[in-house]
């Protein structure tokens, strides 16, 4: 491929031979034609979801009312859609679980990391990670010092400066398995590996990996994660987040977050709080029912999906886009900033051009939905399970003439969303 100049013929022949896809039949894309590359940020609506809401809304709240917690799932819902997923991410159906956001999640789980450390009093993370994880490390490391615990945060500007900082110090690691804006993936067994030799633990964000790429989490030892359900998994805007921990981890002293349905028995209604063994006992007040409803639709749907073929077929995408951006816009100013090899890179494909934002405008009035992040950066979010060669190939003719007419400098196009 990288070779030979790619045309319209060859992206078909590649659609032909995808083995995924009979999959995007079970999304409801977006009814103007555009092709949505925010997958990063927001991915596509499964087809049932209408339906199954409409049901929920009738039959669960109108019909049942409080009968539907001992007559429908409600309660079983997280854990349910927690092992409906956790192929993807290399978890075993027991030790996921879905509840909560991603922020929540990590708190309970950076509070849980630090509560079983082995020694430490830093929690080491990246300077470029994603800002509500920054926050939240910086908002727990904060509260240990007010009640005068000795703790401290530190920050690493690269892979390899943070792999430099491990030493006996480091408490806790929390970093992104891809990097929100140049997709930039971290080698997930060699940090292991390096944390374990100091006897740090480390908290993985996989929010911009799960359902695009490969996730191995039990092969790699990896000690806790987080990710949220409404971008690659198609949960739903808002959708609720889901929380891994090993089972070595497991029940090793109280989830931070002592609540109702973590409790060894939820309807005992006991005076005293007695947390469930495993990994349930992470979940805190009542399941949002209608978001779970939105997001199992979705989970119906990964469950016939090979991690594999997914891996496979996002690999193919993604190499395509970046011979594509050369062959069509490389004497545009468009420079790609995602890493080309597929074991590099996460699910999204990265850009970067001097007009990034007003760009990412005039892509839209175009039929390309993107995401523009600042100060010069493009995101093309690329899902295996409704996306096409030839909407790729699409996509980055649309960009080349954006570009080529000039059409992004145009006044109407300054004011950038987000």
């Amino acid at each position: 491929m990288l070779n030979e100049r790619i045309e319209l013929q060859e992206c078909l022949e590649l659609d032909a031979r995808d083995p995924l896809q009979d999959f995007r039949s079970k999304f409801a894309l977006a009814e103007t034609g555009a092709i949505h590359f925010d997958a990063n940020s927001m991915g596509a609506m499964p087809k049932e979801v209408p339906q199954r809401v409409a049901w929920m809304l009738n039959e669960g709240w109108r019909n049942l009312g409080r009968q539907g917690w001992a007559k429908l799932d409600w309660l079983d819902k997280p854990k349910m859609l927690g092992a409906g997923i956790a192929h993807l991410v290399g978890s075993e159906p027991e030790d996921l679980i879905v509840c909560d956001n991603t922020s929540i999640n990590l708190y309970k789980l950076l509070s849980y990391a630090w509560g079983i450390r082995q020694s430490g009093h830093v929690l080491l993370t990246e300077s470029k990670h994603f800002p509500t994880d920054i926050y939240i490390a910086e908002g727990w490391i904060k509260t240990l010092k007010e009640y005068g615990v000795d703790a401290e945060i530190k920050f690493a500007d690269s892979h390899q400066q943070l792999l430099d900082s491990l030493n006996k110090d480091v408490a806790v690691v929390n970093v992104s398995y891809v990097d929100y804006r140049t997709s930039l993936r971290w080698d997930m067994a060699n940090l292991m590996n390096k944390a374990k030799e100091v006897g740090a633990l480390v908290v993985w964000d996989i929010s911009h990996a799960a359902g695009a790429v490969k996730v191995d989490l039990m092969g790699n030892e990896a000690d806790f994660a987080v990710g949220c359900g409404y971008k690659y998994l198609c949960g739903g805007p808002g959708a609720p987040a889901y929380l891994f921990i090993h089972p070595k981890h497991q029940n090793k002293k109280w989830p931070s977050i002592a609540g109702w349905m973590g409790h060894f028995d939820v309807f005992a209604f006991a005076d005293r709080y007695q947390p469930n063994p495993r990994i349930i006992s992470q979940t805190t007040g009542s399941p949002v029912i209608i978001s779970n409803e939105i997001f199992a639709a979705a989970v119906d749907v990964w469950k016939k999906v090979s991690v594999e073929e997914m891996d496979s077929k996002h690999e193919s995408l993604t190499s395509l886009f970046h011979h594509l951006i050369l062959q069509e816009c490389g004497s545009l100013g468009a420079d790609m900033t995602s890493p080309a090899t597929h074991t590099n890179a996460g699910g999204h494909v990265s850009i970067r051009h001097q007009g990034a934002g007003p760009v990412s405008e005039a892509l839209l009035e175009h039929g390309v939905v993107s995401s523009f992040r600042k100060p010069d950066s493009i995101r093309f979010g690329i899902s295996p399970l409704y996306h096409s060669h030839q909407d790729i190939l699409n996509g980055v003719q649309r960009l080349r003439k954006v570009l080529s007419d000039e059409i992004w400098k145009e006044e109407r196009f300054q004011k950038v969303s987000v």
